[in-house]
């Protein structure tokens, strides 16, 4: 993973300087472009982690990436450790439509207030 971010990081940088200099009034960046050690992290009004349940997620990314077991866990024991981060809120993801819709809807109401 991290030759993957080393090809793509500077591109990834690159667009999105060109993204904020126009002012976005909401711009969503999915955790994996914004490493927490990068410039943007920092800038971001609003922090958002969405966990699952961590079978329900082995199972849908080993099929989703088409990997075996062996190289998901070894993979994820690479990856964040989400407890050291603060974030502003912490969502269950269910992989149901209606909690998906209650998620963005207190989200929706958090922004419109700032």
């Amino acid at each position: 993973m991290d030759i993957l971010t080393q090809i793509t990081w500077g591109y990834m940088q690159e667009k999105l300087d060109e993204i904020l200099e126009k002012e976005p009034e909401i711009l969503i960046l999915e955790w994996a472009l914004l490493p927490i050690d990068s410039k943007y992290w920092d800038k971001c009004n609003l922090k958002i982690l969405m966990k699952a349940d961590e079978i329900e997620r082995k199972n849908k990314v080993m099929q989703r990436d088409r990997i075996a077991e062996e190289y998901f866990l070894k993979r994820d024991a690479n990856s964040m450790d989400y407890n050291q981060i603060e974030f502003d809120f912490s969502f269950e993801n269910d992989y149901q439509t209606e909690t998906m819709e209650q998620m963005i809807e207190q989200i929706s109401k958090l922004v419109k207030k700032e």
